[in-house]
């Protein structure tokens, strides 16, 4: 999973920097079209004639630090357990040494492990559903909702798109449609976001998000195209709502949908996903553009494009009950390991 950066964006994106040479060769450039298949990654809030809106990088992968710093988390508290078990009610008297040895070095330890989990979770608990993107073809101008609940407004036509990429432990190499902010001298970077992303972060899906989103901003024909494009997709239920337990399910697997059998292998990490997805959207925050936001982006009352969650079709048997089942089988095996083995160790 590719999860660097979420808290640390100076960290992924890094700013206050000249632009490399890598990134004026993967240059996306605004009044260029591209020849592959246009693909929304269902990255859609909703769509009309005069702005589009997307989500952010993160939002696909949301849940992942949840189960995954919960599962830290709950290492560091067993280990913290254990320690303070063993030197006040262990039945061992002639070993003080090594007691004292676990309360003084082990502790601490185990307490700092089970801090970064609380971190880990904290990074997708507590916060915002989601980060949006508004795009508004008429205005050229892009609105993007930071971290931190600020609001950047900058003009389509002055950013440095390219393609992003970027590097972790967990994901090997991922890529991304990256959107720089540079300042007057049009070489340094300012400040950075991305436009696109789809897990897994493939090369060559920006190019096919890149012929999606193109021709809404610069095409005469445009909103037509994506009209027509996202009938046959599915957007994102977040229009000032939170997505519901059914979405969380169904978009943790989205990307197998082809694959149901995979699903199934893979149904404990994406079980515990889609659990992780529920807990992290259940305790966030809908984001809400300011006023001015909201007044620079009119919809008129009569508009023919105009495309929400609303208009989805439901969710039949491989985008919903089967991720489900899959869900139920993860969880309850892997809840069945952990008793398994926590029975074991108190024999």
């Amino acid at each position: 999973m590719d999860y660097a950066g979420r808290d640390f964006r100076n960290i992924r994106f890094p700013v206050d920097r000249p632009l490399t040479e890598e990134e004026r060769a993967a240059q996306f450039h605004q009044k260029e079209s591209c020849n592959a298949r246009p693909m929304d990654f269902l990255s859609v809030i909703k769509v009309n004639s005069s702005y589009i809106d997307l989500v952010d990088r993160w939002y696909p992968i949301a849940g992942f630090s949840v189960w995954f710093g919960t599962c830290i988390a709950a290492l560091g508290a067993a280990g913290i357990c254990i320690i303070i078990w063993a030197f006040f009610w262990a039945p061992v008297t002639n070993q003080r040494e090594a007691l004292w040895f676990m309360l003084i070095v082990l502790l601490p330890v185990s307490i700092a492990v089970f801090a970064m989990g609380c971190f880990i979770i904290r990074t997708e608990c507590g916060r915002y559903t989601h980060y949006p993107m508004r795009l508004n073809r008429k205005t050229r101008q892009v609105h993007f909702f930071r971290q931190n609940g600020t609001v950047l407004t900058v003009p389509w036509d002055s950013l440095f798109l390219t393609l992003g990429e970027s590097k972790s432990p967990l994901s090997g190499t991922t890529h991304d449609l990256r959107a720089h902010v540079l300042e007057d001298d049009g070489k340094t970077v300012r400040e950075s976001f991305s436009l696109g992303y789809t897990f897994p972060g493939k090369k060559d899906s920006m190019d096919k998000f890149w012929a999606f989103l193109q021709p809404y901003m610069e095409e005469a024909d445009g909103v037509e195209r994506t009209y027509q494009e996202l009938r046959k997709s599915l957007l994102m239920p977040l229009e000032s709502r939170r997505e519901g337990w059914r979405w969380s399910i169904f978009r943790t697997f989205a990307p197998g949908l082809h694959y149901p059998w995979t699903m199934f292998l893979l149904c404990i990490p994406l079980g515990l996903n889609a659990v992780g997805r529920m807990l992290a959207m259940s305790t966030s925050k809908i984001p809400q553009w300011p006023e001015e936001v909201e007044q620079a982006n009119p919809v008129d009352a009569d508009d023919p494009y105009v495309l929400t969650w609303r208009d989805n079709g439901p969710l039949g048997w491989w985008e919903l009950y089967w991720p489900l089942i899959c869900t139920v089988v993860g969880v309850g095996t892997f809840v069945g390991v952990i008793a398994w083995v926590v029975s074991g160790l108190w024999r």
